[in-house]
């Protein structure tokens, strides 16, 4: 194999494969990557047998070939060029990196020792431009974050059916769900109900360098997200998914009310700085005065009192009052990713007893929701 590449290209592509191949397997054949040039194009793929990385892309092929590299090796040599035109040449499995002013070489494996790859099914496919999915997912992500107390629903659950399709991410403390209208996306599929993993998610937000459409490919057994010249495929895990239909609209608030965002959420990182390790705020309404008190305290550093107002939509409680304590964090959380002046909110009874979570959404738009359950 003789190829010559733009060492930036390559740079690229490596930043990614860096994430993929194992850094702790006993298995040394995945801490290698495969690159073939033919018909004019390079070819790479790594995995760590969980996740699955492909892409192609264009370059000049003096003679075909394939190797396996070492990939972490050869990151660093890379890294450290200074010119930018490279030329990758092998000779009896050593692959020799020179430039003109640069020669090194690295040990490379036979083609035959890497892991096989499950061929994609491109038949089932979901297609949807990657701005507007990036937006679903960056409502959701604050949740994939602390996911892992729950780790066999880490992730997002892709729940389809006929033209609607909802997106739904939980670490059974919160919940958020995103309805998807049928004109943003194209599909041939009927019904499919899916856990889009956490780690899967994280490596497409870090590979989706440019606007595109984005292309899922669903199996019976994996899944692809394929973004311009990039793949990433992980196998699909079988699980019951929590009934979160439920929550979507709770029949009876005990109260709901409206709030300026601005300001709920300045009482809110505030009160954070004295939550203390609890990371918690206790929060009492006056519903006879719509005056909200934000309480937090730390042993260290003091103590913080907010007051602000809100305005009551809805009201069935009988006493003046309600008090309950929240997870700031989750608070922030909640009213940042939604959008609008003003956000609405209400605490309703939880399928437990006493509790009693709040829902959050934007007045402007019915396709987002965001729940959390009280300490």
């Amino acid at each position: 194999m003789e190829i010559t590449i733009l060492k930036d290209k390559l740079k690229e592509v490596l930043q990614i494969i860096s994430d993929i191949c194992s850094k702790r397997s006993d298995l040394n054949i995945l801490n290698y990557f495969y690159l073939e040039a033919k018909d004019n194009k390079i070819y790479i793929s790594a995995t760590d047998l969980d996740l699955n990385y492909q892409t192609t892309f264009p370059s000049r092929i003096i003679k075909e070939g394939k190797i396996l590299i070492p990939a972490k090796q050869f990151q660093n040599i890379i890294e450290n060029l200074y010119e930018d035109d490279l030329t990758l040449e092998t000779k009896d499995n050593v692959l020799f990196i020179k430039t003109k002013q640069t020669f090194s070489s690295l040990p490379g494996l036979l083609e035959e020792d890497f892991p096989t790859f499950q061929n994609i099914n491109y038949d089932n496919y979901f297609e949807i431009d990657s701005n507007i999915f990036d937006d679903f997912v960056n409502k959701l992500y604050p949740i994939l974050l602390t996911s892992d107390l729950r780790p066999e629903y880490s992730g997002i659950y892709f729940d389809l059916n006929n033209d609607n399709l909802n997106l739904v991410a939980t670490d059974t403390i919160r919940l958020g769900i995103q309805l998807v209208k049928p004109q943003l996306f194209e599909t041939n599929i009927k019904k499919i109900n899916a856990l889009l993993s956490k780690r899967l998610i994280s490596e497409y937000k870090s590979i989706r360098k440019k606007s595109g459409k984005l292309k899922i490919y669903f199996e019976e057994t994996q899944v692809t997200f394929e973004i311009l010249n990039h793949k990433l495929t992980t196998k699909l895990s079988s699980i019951e998914y929590p009934n979160y239909k439920s929550f979507m609209s709770p029949n009876n608030f005990l109260f709901s009310f409206l709030i300026d965002k601005d300001n709920i959420l300045k009482a809110l990182r505030l009160s954070k700085i004295f939550s203390g390790n609890l990371r918690e705020v206790e929060l009492s309404f006056d519903l006879k005065n719509n005056k909200l008190t934000l309480y937090s305290k730390n042993e260290f550093l003091g103590e913080n009192k907010n007051i602000i107002d809100f305005q009551i939509k809805d009201n069935n409680l009988v006493d003046d009052s309600f008090n309950i304590k929240f997870s700031v964090d989750f608070l922030i959380d909640g009213f940042n990713v939604n959008e609008g002046e003003k956000i609405f909110a209400g605490f309703f009874n939880g399928p437990h007893q006493d509790s009693s979570p709040i829902y959050i959404k934007s007045p402007l738009y019915d396709d987002f929701f965001y729940i959390a359950i009280h300490r």
